[in-house]
């Protein structure tokens, strides 16, 4: 909705109208304001409509199969397999493609088959969970369009655990390396990220999650290097308040490790090629942090 001041123009009409389309607009932002202070959706809807100005939404209904890129991902826990879609288009990172007439999104584990649900009503991310607790099971995740299946399919991997260390340890900076042993052998598919409870120099403190960390094989290990990790911690603090990047830098933090190993899938050969599917196992652990020591 946009409010317009126009140039003065020649002619009484042109003025008057002028008058009366900025009267009209303004009378129309105060009613969306006053909608949303009693708890309209107009405000939803404005973020909505912007955010597809962004990102260039498309219902699926529009595009053929072929042009229709799902991004499936597949995890396991306590019993129970849950599987996240969503559709984009192509190879565009921005477009969000909306399921629409008789497009949907399902997923199977033996016989089980569920409709994958909308999360938040914008039709962007879906899900469900699927009773499962076998050590690998697989799982097959669909677009679905009328009567056709166009599934995409990925084996769980095993599960794994953490063997070193035990407990909650300290990690002191000047240690030079934190060593974890995992309950299968190094490898590259393994991914790490840290969450972090901080406290800074000054007394001021922050909470990050999921800050992406690098790691290195070391014998039986994987080798963290404290100096990278206070380099995450500090590069955290400053994304978390950048109008202050001169913040005192981080001296404690409570941290919890997250490692995932992923799996590729097979995607259907009637969708783009730039659709996935992927299984991941995620393992935890915690540990504190002093930059002092």
């Amino acid at each position: 909705m946009n409010v317009r001041i126009a140039a003065r123009s020649q002619g009484a009409d042109s003025s008057v109208s002028t008058r009366l389309y900025g009267a009209v607009t303004v009378t129309a932002l105060l009613s969306t304001l006053l909608l949303s202070a009693c708890g309209g959706s107009i405000v939803d809807a404005i973020v909505d409509d912007l955010t597809c100005a962004v990102t260039n939404c498309k219902d699926s209904a529009t595009l053929k199969v072929d042009e229709i890129s799902p991004k499936f991902t597949v995890t396991q826990e306590n019993g129970q397999v849950k599987v996240e879609g969503r559709l984009g288009y192509s190879a565009n990172l921005i477009t969000v493609v909306h399921p629409s007439g008789n497009d949907h999104m399902s997923a199977s584990v033996g016989n089980q088959r569920r409709d994958l649900e909308d999360q938040d009503g914008k039709r962007t991310n879906y899900s469900v969970f699927l009773a499962d607790a076998s050590e690998q099971p697989i799982v097959t995740a669909n677009f679905v369009r009328g009567s056709e299946l166009h599934g995409s399919t990925v084996t769980m991997p095993k599960t794994f655990s953490v063997v070193v260390p035990t407990g909650t340890p300290m990690i002191g900076r000047s240690s030079g390396r934190f060593l974890v042993q995992l309950s299968q052998p190094y490898t590259n598919q393994m991914g790490l990220s840290v969450s972090m409870a901080c406290k800074r120099a000054d007394g001021s403190s922050f909470d990050s999650k999921n800050e992406p960390l690098s790691s290195a094989p070391e014998g039986n290990f994987y080798r963290i290097s404290t100096l990278d990790l206070d380099v995450a911690l500090n590069r955290a603090s400053v994304n978390f308040n950048p109008n202050s990047p001169n913040n005192a830098l981080v001296q404690t933090c409570d941290l919890t490790f997250q490692w995932t190993l992923s799996q590729t899938g097979t995607v259907a050969s009637t969708l783009n090629r730039h659709s996935s599917i992927v299984a991941e196992r995620r393992v935890k652990h915690t540990a504190t942090y002093d930059a002092r020591l």
